[in-house]
């Protein structure tokens, strides 16, 4: 079809009244014309007219072929097939409503997975040639890695020509003065060139420059624009203004364009200057990005880094005496995480299999519709009608309806994406901003065209090309035997899929139970915590932040309501870095542990026992000889390595970093006691080793405050706050949390997971029972006349209800066979995803298939009670 053609049809067919008024004129013009010719050869006006239109022929017929020629035919078949179907849908709203509600729970539901998907996995980072950002770290051996040390960094930056960027960067937060009080905000100290990595751009003022990282710059920093915009009201003015971020002022050079960095929780800027301190090769605390030069691949990246990491391992850049490597990684790699792919690999399974079970049910639904409209088939072949264009006319209807529940699946799946947006955002990385984008309405699209497709075209084949001669006769006794049969086999596959979602989710949750049973080792309930990070220009030397804390504690002790103050580097069931060693007498070899520095009042608060030996108490302070506790785990370890049956008492040489993090300390300290062990580690893993130093003999800026209370928690922290407050009115408290909410963010990457696929098995087990409803409510409405003859014949109301259950189990026994086997090849997928849980763990499977029956059972005894109450007259009477 030529354009021209293409564009005269679908004018004509936008402009149809005009251009059938035109056709109208012609042909009464033409009509004139001829009837004047004729009454000029004598005839009289009516002969005339007569005559002009005989001669004419046959209007209707010239109409239609002048259209025909006019439009494009089909299209205009199409488009009458559709509004017919509109008013045909329109005569059934109830069963409209429940189709498009069936669909918008599949579709929008999948939309919505989908959403996060393309979001995560698809769409590329927001960042100019994503592809070419990468982060690097050393790996000093299979399964290690560590952040960089600064000297590393140096050599690498100069050594590696891959790159056009390479930046390193460190987080910090700091308390900005505001109006309503001190508020603790995120930021990071970054070298030059970060945003030249990310590539990017300055709405305000501009980035960093190659001289703001050297000794001797200026302080600046640059903001986010969701900062620019919360904490200073989007003052145009704000290049002409410092900020004070602990105390110390910043001229603000630049406002980032809006983008991805606003979702970061980073708010702020600042360069990363390395001080002579920090010029440390044991002390490694940085971490690394680069931005790949054109032309240059990944591999060859690595390559040239591993030269590099070869390089230096001769001098004293290098100085752990061990062969390693250096790890280069795509950034999207790394952002999403194998746990987190795999977690909405497996959620967007799970909605798929609902969709293909709103699909089942919209089909059975077709099916019943098709079955009740038979005669009317009939009686249109009849006329002439062929059972192509019936076939188009049913398909269409349900492009009509299709199209309608896919509206309303997307309008339900924006609602679900605005509802959830707050847990997404936790969850996500945050370069992930979950739309429905261009991308995921032509997705939607598609889904669209496939439900209409998988839920049109084998009841349109089963209604329109099976025996039309027979339909008036076959309505008189209900539906043919392949029909029941194919609406039967379709409700088999609804169960086998709800039950493969159930079992799933059964799985997943106990899963989550065996998760929340997990012995942390710590106190759970009453406690609060916060952070509080102190500022090294108020607080520059470890004596002043010593006193700090013991003023803190103590006075805090004495709020009404706070039974315990505990302080500590790290939270309970907080990943702590391997970075510290403890050196034994005569042995070749250092033991890696995880270093925490805490108070006094750290085990008494979270309830840890000392099991032998004595805890870390007030006398353990800067002045008293130095003292350790370990864990566990860390007794059994000295036991294996160096034959150390009771350490209490031990003398051994720890390294450590001092009060800034910036130079490698080692100390002779002495063993005074084991603790049992808490849970440091992700849940699956061994304990690690742990020592614990006094926070008073090796103070840090950065600490974690931990109150037990005696009564609500919320209704201690304003005492908290007052307290602070009265100490050091500039310092906020920071990230304010329950340990239920610790212990909860622990335990996510598995319970979200479970709650989704819960949530996707519930939804698939409710349409799974309604489907299984309209069966057997259709199939007990078609067996009315059969029924009724078997009361009037004397049969039992039992037997009439068993006779129905009977039916409704036979679908579920099937569906539950083949869903067992779905059961055995899908679970294993979440194999990677259970703790503690078989994949064919036989509770959950049983309960699953029981809980199948039982909503199978539930589905079949309404319908098979309301026939058990028929009047066998009525019935054999209205059956005639």
């Amino acid at each position: 079809m030529s354009t021209h053609r293409l564009f005269t049809g679908l004018l004509a067919l936008f402009r149809k009244p005009r251009f059938e008024r035109e056709l109208e004129e012609e042909i009464h013009a033409h009509l004139e014309a001829a009837a004047e010719d004729a009454a000029r050869r004598g005839l009289s006006p009516d002969e005339a007219r007569d005559d002009a239109r005989r001669r004419f022929g046959a209007i209707e017929q010239i109409k239609e072929e002048h259209r025909d020629g006019r439009g494009i035919a089909w299209l205009e078949t199409l488009l009458r097939d559709f509004r017919y179907a509109l008013r045909s849908i329109r005569r059934a709203p109830g069963f409209t409503a429940v189709v498009i509600a069936v669909l918008a729970l599949g579709i929008g539901g999948t939309v919505a997975m989908f959403s996060i998907v393309d979001a995560v996995l698809v769409k590329p980072l927001p960042f100019p040639e994503p592809d070419h950002i990468v982060q690097l770290w050393e790996a000093p051996r299979p399964g290690v890695v560590n952040s960089t040390t600064a000297p590393q960094f140096v050599a690498w930056k100069r050594l590696a020509t891959t790159f056009d960027a390479f930046a390193a960067e460190q987080p910090i937060s700091g308390a900005l003065n505001d109006p309503s009080g001190p508020a603790r905000v995120a930021g990071k100290l970054v070298t030059s060139e970060y945003f030249k990595v990310f590539g990017a751009k300055a709405a305000l003022g501009r980035i960093f420059r190659p001289d703001e990282d050297q000794p001797g710059a200026a302080p600046v920093l640059v903001l986010s624009h969701s900062a620019w915009e919360t904490y200073f009201g989007g003052d145009a003015g704000i290049l002409q203004r410092h900020v004070l971020l602990d105390g110390r002022s910043y001229q603000v050079i630049g406002v980032l364009e809006r983008g991805a960095f606003d979702r970061d929780q980073t708010k702020f800027w600042t360069p990363l200057i390395f001080t002579p301190d920090q010029l440390s090769s044991a002390v490694h605390w940085l971490t690394l990005y680069g931005r790949l030069r054109s032309g240059v691949s990944l591999h060859q990246a690595r390559q040239q880094m591993n030269a590099v990491y070869s390089a230096l391992l001769s001098n004293n850049v290098m100085d752990e005496e061990r062969a390693g490597s250096i790890v280069v990684e795509p950034l999207a790699h790394l952002l999403v995480g194998n746990r987190l792919e795999r977690s909405i690999t497996i959620a967007f399974g799970a909605v798929l299999f609902v969709l293909l079970i709103a699909c089942a049910n919209v089909a059975n639904l077709l099916f019943a519709r098709g079955a009740a409209r038979k005669t009317e088939l009939a009686v249109r072949a009849a006329l002439g009608a062929g059972r192509g264009r019936l076939a188009g006319q049913l398909f269409t209807e349900c492009l009509a309806l299709c199209l309608l529940g896919g509206l309303a699946g997307v309008a339900f799946a924006w609602l679900l994406i605005r509802l959830a947006d707050p847990w997404l955002s936790e969850s996500l990385p945050f370069t992930a901003e979950v739309t429905l984008s261009a991308r995921v309405l032509v997705f939607a699209a598609g889904v669209v065209m496939s439900v209409a497709f998988l839920t049109a075209v084998f009841p349109a084949f089963e209604t329109t090309f099976g025996d039309l001669a027979d339909s008036l006769k076959q309505a008189a006794r209900g539906s043919s035997a392949i029909h029941i049969r194919v609406r039967r086999a379709i409700i088999a596959g609804e169960v086998a899929l709800s039950l493969v979602l159930a079992c799933g989710a059964l799985l997943l949750t106990r899963s989550l139970l065996k998760l929340q049973q997990l012995d942390t080792g710590v106190r759970i309930e009453n406690v609060v915590t916060a952070s509080i990070d102190l500022p090294t220009q108020a607080y520059p030397t470890p004596r002043k932040a010593a006193l700090f804390y013991q003023a803190l504690s103590e006075r805090l002790r004495s709020v009404p309501g706070i039974a315990q103050v505990g302080l500590s580097t790290f939270l309970p069931l907080a990943w702590i870095s391997n970075g510290e060693a403890i050196l034994l007498p005569g042995a070749e070899k250092p033991v890696r542990v995880r270093f925490k520095r805490v108070d006094s009042g750290y085990f008494k608060t979270l309830e840890i026992p000392v099991l032998s030996g004595r805890g870390i108490s007030d006398k353990d302070n800067e002045g008293s000889p130095r003292a350790v506790v370990i864990n566990q785990a860390l007794a059994a370890r000295l036991k294996e390595t160096a034959g150390m049956k009771d350490p209490v008492g031990k003398v051994v040489r720890l390294t450590s970093s001092d009060y800034l993090g910036q130079q490698p300390l080692q100390s002779d300290v002495q063993i005074t006691g084991i603790i049992r062990s808490e849970r440091t580690a992700s849940p699956g893993y061994p304990d690690p080793p742990v020592v614990y130093v006094p926070l008073a003999q090796a103070p840090h800026p950065n600490i974690k405050l931990l109150v037990a209370t005696r009564r609500d928690v919320s209704s201690v922290l304003p005492g908290i706050r007052k307290t602070l407050s009265e100490i050091d009115p500039k310092l906020p408290l920071g990230d304010i949390a329950t340990m239920q909410q610790v212990r909860d963010e622990t335990l996510s990457g598995a319970s979200r997971p479970a709650w989704l696929i819960g949530a996707f098995a519930a939804i698939a087990v409710f349409l799974c029972a309604v489907g299984l409803y309209g069966v057997v409510s259709y199939s007990v409405a078609q067996q009315r006349g059969e029924l009724g003859i078997r009361i009037a014949l004397g049969a039992r109301s039992k037997n009439v209800v068993a006779h129905v259950l009977r039916n409704a189990l036979s679908m579920i026994a099937a569906g539950l066979a083949f869903g067992l086997l779905g059961v055995y090849a899908v679970t294993r997928v979440l194999a990677s995803s259970l703790f503690e849980v078989s994949p064919l763990d036989p509770v959950s499977i049983a309960a699953a298939c029981l809980f199948m029956i039982a909503v199978g059972f539930l589905a079949g005894f309404l319908p098979a009670r309301r026939a058990a109450r028929f009047d066998p007259a009525i019935t054999l009477r209205s059956a005639g």
